[in-house]
C-alpha cells in the first residue's frame, strides 16, 4: 500500500512538472516574456508589421491619446511615405530594436516622437 502511494505521489509530481512551460500569453503579445518578443518567427518587413511590433512593445498605441498622438495608422503612413531606402531603414530598426528600446516618454498612449530612434532615421532633416 505504501508502494501503491508513493506511486501515485510520484506520477502526480511528473504531471505537474511536465506541465506548459512557455510564459502565458500576455498584453504584450504571444510571444512575450520578460519585456521583449522571444522565439516569435521572423515577421514580414512591412510597414504595418513594423507598427504592430511598436503596438506589441508598448511604444505605440492603437488608438492614441488625442488625434495628434503617433499611434498605429500615423505609423504606417509616416513608413509608407518615406523613400524606399529609408522605408527599409526604418522597419529594420524596428525590427532589430528590444521592446525596451522601442518604448519611449509617454508610450504608448502619447509617444514622443523626437525619442524614437528608429523613427528619427526616416526624417528629412
Amino acid at each position: 500500500m505504501k508502494g501503491l502511494c508513493l506511486a501515485g505521489a510520484t506520477l502526480a509530481l511528473l504531471l505537474v512538472a511536465c506541465g506548459d512551460d512557455e510564459p502565458s500569453p500576455g498584453a504584450r503579445a504571444a510571444c512575450a516574456a520578460g519585456g521583449e518578443l522571444t522565439d516569435c518567427p521572423d515577421a514580414e518587413r512591412t510597414p504595418e508589421e513594423a507598427c504592430w511590433r511598436l503596438v506589441d512593445c508598448g511604444a505605440i498605441s492603437i488608438r492614441g491619446e488625442n488625434e495628434n498622438s503617433f499611434n498605429w495608422g500615423r505609423c504606417v503612413d509616416f513608413i509608407e511615405t518615406e523613400t524606399p531606402d529609408r522605408e527599409r531603414l526604418v522597419i529594420n530598426c524596428i525590427a532589430a530594436s528590444t521592446c525596451d528600446q522601442l518604448r519611449v516618454n509617454g508610450s504608448p498612449q502619447n509617444p514622443n516622437t523626437n525619442q524614437m530612434y528608429c523613427i528619427q532615421l526616416g526624417r528629412d532633416y
